[in-house]
Order: C-alpha cells, then sequence, then structure tokens
C-alpha cells in the first residue's frame, strides 16, 4: 500500500495589488490564514520587484526577482491569482508576472498548472474573463471560482481578514483548485 506524501500541498497566491492596504492584499491574508496542515499556502514574492517584460532580459540567467517568482510557481502545486480591476481588465503589475511567468514558452512554470483567479472591483467590466483567458494563454489549468468577483464596497475594510465575504470567496477559490471537477486548459 503506498504511503501518503508528506509533503503539503503549497497553494502559491498572487496578489496584482501593489497597494498595502487594498482589499486586494487583504484577500491575500485571508488566504494566508488557511494555511492548515497538509495545505500550506503562501504569498508570492513582491511583484513590484520585476522588470518590465521584456524579451532582451529573458535570459539566462534570468534577472533575479523573476528567476525567484519562476522558482515559486514551480515549486507550487496550485495558483491563487487576486486581482483588483483596473480599467476593466487587471493590474499591469499582474499582467507583468504573468508574461515573465509565461516563459520559456516550451517550459514555462504556469504550464499545467491548476489555478483560479478573484477578481476586486466595484465593477468587473469582465476583468474576471480577463483574467481566465490570460491565464489559459500561458497554458495554466484553470478552475472558475465560485465567486469570481468580489465587490469591495460589500467588504469591511476595517475588518481586513476576518470579513466574511473576503474570507468566504477566498475560501471557495482554495477549495475550487482541490475539486475534483476537470479544470480547462
Amino acid at each position: 500500500m503506498p504511503q501518503p506524501s508528506t509533503t503539503p500541498h503549497r497553494t502559491l497566491v498572487l496578489s496584482g495589488s501593489l497597494r498595502a492596504g487594498a482589499v486586494t492584499i487583504q484577500a491575500a491574508r485571508a488566504a494566508l490564514a488557511q494555511d492548515r496542515p497538509g495545505h500550506e499556502v503562501v504569498l508570492a514574492a513582491a511583484l513590484d520587484q520585476l522588470p518590465l517584460f521584456n524579451e532582451d532580459l529573458d535570459i539566462e540567467p534570468a534577472p533575479p526577482g523573476v528567476a525567484a517568482l519562476r522558482a515559486q510557481v514551480s515549486s507550487a502545486g496550485s495558483l491563487l491569482v487576486l486581482s483588483p480591476v483596473n480599467n476593466a481588465s487587471i493590474s499591469a503589475a499582474l499582467k507583468n508576472a504573468l508574461d515573465w511567468l509565461s516563459r520559456p514558452r516550451d517550459d514555462s512554470p504556469l504550464a499545467g498548472k491548476p489555478a483560479t483567479g478573484l477578481v476586486i472591483g466595484y465593477h468587473s467590466h469582465g476583468a474576471e474573463d480577463h483574467l481566465e483567458t490570460i491565464l489559459r494563454a500561458t497554458g495554466a489549468r484553470t478552475t472558475p471560482a465560485p465567486t469570481p468577483v468580489l465587490n469591495p464596497r460589500a467588504v469591511n475594510g476595517d475588518q481586513g481578514i476576518q470579513d466574511l465575504k473576503i474570507t468566504t470567496a477566498v475560501t471557495q477559490a482554495l477549495a475550487a483548485l482541490h475539486d475534483p471537477a476537470p479544470a480547462t486548459a
């Protein structure tokens, strides 16, 4: 009989917000609070340390921040991707990180990686669809989150990770990553 794995499943949280008090960061903290035995939840390295994607810089060795982020994604079992809605799409910081992570084309750390996303904005304007499309284009296996959009008006900004709407959305998104339902590529 095979022995159960002692290595916990690791979900890496990519937060596309750079503002310390952003609801997106609160959602990331809520995800980190769900770390438990057998399921580790970790926050990706600072996306603000990545250079703007430029194929001239995409050489070996990769820029240090890029190499570190690629290593984090490679070692994760799944991804929870969080983004504020910026001009009807995902944040530029997150898009830049996903551009870096989509390389090298034939060996991207996102290829086949289970991923789900949650966007946070007063009006999503379809940003959740943009996020899923971008994740699929990178080769990630997307699983739609049960609540793909979180309206910041519905949350109590003073409560942070204790806000029921934030914790429920994050709990559902993390559960979707472990649901045996087929993901889309």
